[in-house]
């Protein structure tokens, strides 16, 4: 990338991220963003096509985050398969929490979601998933363990997660029904 589309790119961002903690995401507009970075319109558009796919590009950085604590975690834990499981698993409540209007801007935008779907910090993400469901799971089949680490994700999804926080759950609510869906039945450790 020129070093010029570079700098406009970091001013987008940079901008986005002030407006988006000072202001709600669904108020800030990309003509807000453009006039805070200093830039026309044409140029904003040019690096981000509509606001999903900027909100996107705000939240890799959180989202890689999130993927490299888990594996630190993961690394230095001694912790039972279960307190792992629920470690990781309220970590990315906190996580969805902290962030839901920029994810669900994102979710909302369908061609944005089918491309964060198949890059390698989703796959990454889902690993994550997969590591810590695979002792709690039985005897799945790799395909079945990763189906079972999307399909929690998908059930985290903003407009999911938000329905059930205003139904009266509280994360730990929401922690201990989904271990009860997604653990096996007698696992101990």
């Amino acid at each position: 990338m020129r070093k010029d589309a570079q700098q406009n790119r970091d001013k987008i961002l940079t901008a986005a991220v002030h407006l988006f903690e000072s202001q709600s995401v669904e108020t800030v507009s990309m003509k807000d963003i453009a006039t805070a970075a200093g830039i026309g319109p044409g140029t904003l558009y040019r690096n981000y096509p509509n606001k999903s796919a900027l909100c996107l590009d705000v939240s890799l950085v959180d989202i890689q985050a999130f993927v490299d604590d888990a594996h630190d975690y993961l690394a230095q834990t001694t912790d039972t398969a279960i307190a792992q499981f629920e470690q990781v698993l309220t970590r990315y409540l906190q996580f969805r929490e902290r962030r839901l209007q920029l994810l669900a801007s994102i979710e909302n935008g369908a061609t944005v979601m089918a491309t964060y779907y198949q890059s390698d910090l989703y796959q990454q993400l889902v690993a994550v998933f997969m590591q810590v469901l695979k002792p709690l799971s039985g005897d799945l089949k790799i395909g079945e363990l990763k189906f079972r680490a999307d399909m929690l994700l998908a059930m985290l999804k903003s407009n999911s997660y938000a329905y059930q926080r205003q139904q009266g759950l509280t994360r730990a609510d929401l922690l201990a029904n989904l271990s009860r869906l997604m653990i096996k039945k007698g696992t101990q450790n």
